[in-house]
């Protein structure tokens, strides 16, 4: 029985490399992609889609280039990490020539983009990683960030203002 199994796994890969599919070569692409990771955190349900409102505010708040508004926290909390900490990268579409987060259509507010701070309130810019937060015995961490609007140069025209960013979370 062994030997016929053996027979047969040779034989096939005699004969395979006349099974070809009737595609030349470089026809199909196929691109793969993943991470190996030992563990991963999970942002908590309530977390993974959040809005954070930056309010109302009249231009005269925004009058002048680097004028912004009132900060509003925001925290975003993980669950299931592996020890040690983590800290959080935040991507987006960028304002021409800054690290600031663009509002996501040309109607919208002018002359005004999304400014991410972290806990001290330092601004973090796009595509950089925030200081990493100690995760727990449990595996939980609370990472505290802060956004507003900045006036990218004098005469913001008023309108809606909104941007979407994403995130990824960073294992130290």
């Amino acid at each position: 029985m062994m030997i016929r199994l053996f027979f047969v796994m040779v034989c096939s890969a005699l004969i395979s490399p006349f099974c070809l599919a009737e595609s030349s070569l470089g026809e199909i692409n196929i691109e793969l992609r993943g991470n190996v990771v030992d563990f991963t955190c999970a942002v908590i349900a309530g977390d993974s889609n959040k809005t954070v409102e930056l309010g109302s505010w009249p231009t005269k708040q925004l009058r002048t280039t680097g004028d912004t508004t009132q900060p509003v926290p925001f925290s975003l909390k993980l669950e299931g990490c592996p020890p040690g900490s983590a800290s959080m990268t935040f991507s987006g579409t960028p304002a021409p020539g800054t690290s600031l987060l663009a509002l996501d259509d040309a109607v919208m507010a002018q002359k005004v983009a999304i400014e991410i701070r972290d806990s001290g309130k330092t601004r973090l810019p796009l595509e950089q990683a925030s200081q990493p937060v100690s995760i727990d015995e449990n595996g939980n961490a609370t990472l505290t960030f802060f956004a507003n609007y900045i006036a990218l140069a004098d005469g913001v025209q008023p309108g809606r203002a909104k941007a979407d960013a994403t995130f990824m979370i960073n294992y130290n």
